[in-house]
């Protein structure tokens, strides 16, 4: 794809659910939002709704979609399934106290990118299929959406994990997985340029909401 597009990518981490609360890991499980947790996103629903037109992705599962209908009520968004977390498979819904006398987990821990989850998918995996969306799919939709309405931001709401990845990848950072953090109802804004099949990041910040105000 030979066009070139200037956008901010706004990248959108869900609100918070109840085994989110209780540290249990959550990744394909189809876990609600928390009514209560809605409130601290009203400050990052008034900063998007300065956004001109922008286009919206989500991932497919309940708490990402419940989270761009907060912020987004009323309005058109895709759905996206390879924005899911990594799939925990039968360590879905456990604690770290749970598994951390787990042979397999801690083989997992020492070496995620390439350790299978029982059950689950491989760090590999895992980087694979958010990688082919990233490089092939998102390009398209941002072309596309320039060319009809002119818009220059596109808001993804989806996972810690997934946010962390698609960080490292465009800011051409191996060590930015693990370095950033990213709080529930968090985003983060990467000012880009699609050119020639390369994705190029300019700059990086925080978006201010009313939990990061707080720390």
């Amino acid at each position: 794809m030979g066009a070139t597009v200037n956008m901010d990518l706004y990248l959108i981490r869900h609100g918070v659910t109840q085994w989110n609360v209780e540290k249990r890991y959550l990744g394909h499980s189809d876990e609600p939002l928390l009514r209560d947790s809605l409130e601290n996103l009203q400050k990052l629903r008034a900063f998007v709704a300065r956004l001109e037109a922008p286009l919206l992705i989500s991932s497919d599962l309940r708490r990402c979609q419940e989270t761009m209908t907060y912020l987004f009520p009323h309005c058109h968004y895709i759905v996206e399934p390879r924005l899911r977390e990594f799939n925990f498979g039968d360590w879905e819904g456990k604690t770290y106290n749970d598994l951390k006398d787990v042979t397999a987990y801690r083989q997992w821990i020492d070496n995620w990118e390439k350790e299978s989850v029982p059950g689950g998918e491989s760090g590999q995996g895992f980087s694979r299929r958010v990688s082919e969306w990233l490089m092939e799919d998102l390009p398209k939709l941002v072309v596309d959406e320039n060319w009809k309405t002119g818009t220059k931001s596109c808001v993804i709401v989806t996972h810690g994990g997934v946010i962390r990845y698609l960080i490292q990848v465009l800011t051409k950072d191996k060590d930015a997985f693990w370095r950033w953090r990213i709080s529930h109802g968090e985003a983060v804004k990467l000012s880009c340029i699609y050119d020639r099949g390369e994705w190029q990041c300019n700059s990086l910040s925080v978006v201010p909401t009313q939990e990061n105000d707080k720390q």
